[in-house]
């Protein structure tokens, strides 16, 4: 399910608010706000506002063969797998998975959390992210696999 919104977050003049495609994730509560696609930035960069719910864990260990991804928590606490261990990121915090880089985002408060992904080179993930909430357990390996999400051992979930 998704729906469409003006959002100021760059912009103190609301006519000059930009319309921002909010994607819910399930009936938990996350949503994913796409902030700026490909197509907005030349293909360099896709920004998307991940606001985790209180419920929500985040993807196991897993990466990438066409992008990087960049994190930034702006609230709440999210614990980060770099391939090799698990860090606490708090706001303000960085993580960066490079292209072929494992990594895991975990939450195991029961707070909610908010972090900024910036996927480069920038690739639509919208689709993916509205599929997510929607797809069976059978045609879910074949989802991630179309949009370049290979998950690896459970790395101590």
């Amino acid at each position: 399910m998704t729906e469409t919104k003006p959002t100021a977050w760059f912009c103190d003049r609301p006519e000059r608010a930009r319309k921002t495609r909010t994607i819910r994730l399930g009936a938990g509560g996350s949503t994913i706000e796409v902030l700026a696609g490909p197509a907005e930035t030349s293909g360099i960069v896709s920004i998307y506002r991940w606001r985790m719910s209180p419920s929500s864990r985040g993807p196991a260990p897993h990466f990438h063969t066409t992008f990087s991804e960049t994190f930034i928590v702006e609230e709440g606490e999210v614990d980060y797998f770099d391939g090799q261990a698990w860090r606490t990121l708090l706001p303000g915090d960085t993580a960066h998975a490079a292209m072929g880089g494992v990594h895991a985002l975990r939450k195991e408060h029961a707070e909610p959390a908010t972090l900024l992904m910036a996927l480069s080179p920038g690739v639509p993930r919208e689709e993916y992210f509205a599929q997510l909430a929607t797809v069976n357990e059978r045609d879910l390996s074949r989802l991630h696999e179309a949009h370049d999400n290979h998950f690896v051992d459970d790395c101590e979930r």
